[in-house]
């Protein structure tokens, strides 16, 4: 069977674009967390440097594009009012959807609920990821007092192989869009150290993106505490990071709207993790008083972080911060048993990364927790913040100074519409959409091709028909039984008489003459041949 030429393009292309839109098929150790470059918590000229340059870069090229970009703010204004003052009012936060409670982790739910991760740093760490079960044996990690889980890195022993031991866990259950709230008491600090909250898609990294919720380098511990003063070598005026930063990574070129609705600082603009050196789209959590990261953050102990993840509807991801002594936290944040939330009442968020344009770029996600040091973020880092020496040495030389490095962690809840958990690694809406086209061509395809057949059936089934009954005119016969030797070669009994054979006349047949024709031979042949040859229903006309 002919099939067009056009209709095999068509189908061969909805195939590919559905194949490359979900292609996350294979385990990946590619994940970053890396947004070193993106917004140093240091401010040393060289970073501020580079900084001004990318920033230069992207406004060139965004003018390229500034109709586009106009459109997308009016798009991201839907959701989230769009304001040059900070102290836009907390009802311009137009989401007005209540989320349901989907998961809540606390206390045992971070030993069972979560897989430890023992590979090599995929950020090239100097850390040794160990099992769980060697965490529990060396004491990094424990359910302490009101259900609080504790999670730590080694701060006894000089590490050798791989590096210092630590712990990085990812949730078993993955999460699209919703609300995701963390109450800490306490997050890792010192020298070297990169801890970072976020999620991921498990498979395919960049494809399925990155969002880094909390994240940071190089924070220093209060000043006089013991893992301060074990961190000896200090610049005279060391500059640790002290303001958190969100960041996105993707696997597109997608840049940040220029959104003004929030109180923080865009640190870069392009979200690719193949551009800029994998540095992602971020923004600073410059807008809380005295702080939003590391030494800060402890000596209040801790607060919320929040991320509303609303990819699908406006293409936007919103971080809230609030420490522990602010009088202005939502109750539905500070309240971990609270079984429904809305962000329409949270106020200006800290930081507005919407990328509109990318909503494909995010699939399900798990929640990550690491503490790794060095590496390609604190290690890039590690001068400028004015620790000593090289971070490698120091980490490994200075075991008591990481006497702080742990997380100290009451609950993380996940809200979202339908309660659940997602499953699998999930398809965006334009996935979906290509899935669906390619099923429609696929049935349109089966239809052709079943007509074609049955026209084919039907038209060989009229051929044959008509070879069956037609009866051409046949040489003139030179004998009494030459034709009917020609014609009909059976010599056997016939199905219409059984036990007759084709020599025997039917019982009220009577030979006649057909269409004026004169038959020929002796007048018993003819008899016997018209009455054997005659259509039942009709006159013979074979006999010349």
């Amino acid at each position: 069977m002919h099939i067009p030429r056009s209709l095999q393009a068509i189908t061969l292309l909805l195939a590919t674009t559905v194949l490359a839109q979900d292609d996350n098929n294979e385990e990946s150790d590619r994940d970053s967390g890396n947004t070193g470059a993106v917004v140093s918590g240091t401010a040393s000229s060289a970073s501020a440097s580079t900084s001004a340059s990318a920033s230069s870069d992207i406004a060139s090229a965004s003018s390229v594009t500034s109709g586009s970009a106009s459109a997308s703010a009016s798009a991201s204004a839907a959701v989230l009012a769009t304001s040059a003052s900070s102290s836009v009012a907390a009802s311009q936060t137009s989401s007005t959807v209540t989320l349901k409670l989907a998961k809540k982790y606390v206390g045992q739910d971070f030993m069972n609920d979560f897989d430890y991760f023992t590979d090599d740093d995929p950020t090239s760490g100097y850390v040794n990821y160990i099992s769980k079960s060697a965490a529990q044996s060396q004491g990094l990690i424990d359910v302490q007092a009101n259900n609080v889980f504790y999670m730590a890195a080694d701060a006894t022993n000089v590490p050798t192989g791989r590096g210092r031991d630590s712990i990085r866990i990812s949730s078993k259950n993955k999460y699209a869009d919703g609300v995701y709230i963390l109450d800490l008491n306490h997050m890792p600090v010192g020298c070297g150290t990169w801890p970072a909250f976020w999620t991921v898609t498990k498979s395919g990294w960049p494809k399925g993106g990155e969002i880094d919720i909390l994240e940071g380098a190089n924070g220093l511990p209060l000043s006089g505490s013991p893992a301060y003063n074990a961190t000896t070598g200090l610049s005279t005026n060391p500059n640790p990071q002290i303001y958190n930063v969100a960041a996105l990574h993707t696997s597109d070129t997608c840049t940040l709207n220029g959104q003004t609705y929030m109180d923080g600082q865009i640190g870069e603009w392009q979200c690719s993790a193949y551009l800029t050196g994998n540095t992602g789209c971020g923004v600073k959590m410059t807008g809380v008083n005295n702080g939003s990261y590391g030494g800060p953050v402890n000596g209040v102990g801790g607060g919320w972080y929040a991320m509303w993840r609303d990819v699908e509807n406006s293409g936007g991801i919103y971080v809230w911060f609030w420490p522990r002594n602010s009088a202005n936290v939502p109750e539905d944040v500070k309240n971990a048993n609270t079984a429904t939330t809305n962000v329409a009442n949270w106020g200006i968020p800290n930081a507005n990364m919407t990328v509109p344009a990318c909503k494909s770029d995010f699939n399900n996600h798990n929640i990550i927790f690491d503490l790794t040091f060095c590496g390609d973020y604190a290690g890039a880092t590690y001068a400028s913040s004015g620790c000593p020496g090289s971070c490698a040495t120091f980490v490994r030389s200075n075991p008591a100074a990481f006497s702080e490095a742990y997380w100290s962690l009451n609950s993380l809840r996940i809200y979202n519409a339908s309660g659940k958990p997602a499953s699998g690694d999930g398809l965006s809406k334009g996935a979906i959409a290509g899935i669906v086209v390619a099923v429609v061509a696929a049935l349109v395809l089966a239809v052709i091709v079943y007509l074609r057949f049955k026209k084919t059936r039907k038209n060989r089934h009229l051929v044959e028909e008509a070879t069956l009954t037609e009866e051409p005119i046949p040489p003139t016969a030179k004998g009494p039984y030459a034709f009917l030797a020609s014609r009909k070669p059976r010599l056997g009994p016939t199905k219409l008489a059984p036990g007759r054979t084709a020599n025997h006349f039917l019982e009220g047949e009577t030979p006649t003459a057909s269409y004026g024709r004169t038959p020929m031979g002796s007048s018993e042949d003819i008899k016997l041949a018209e009455a054997t040859y005659r259509p039942h229903g009709g006159n013979s006309s074979w006999i010349g």
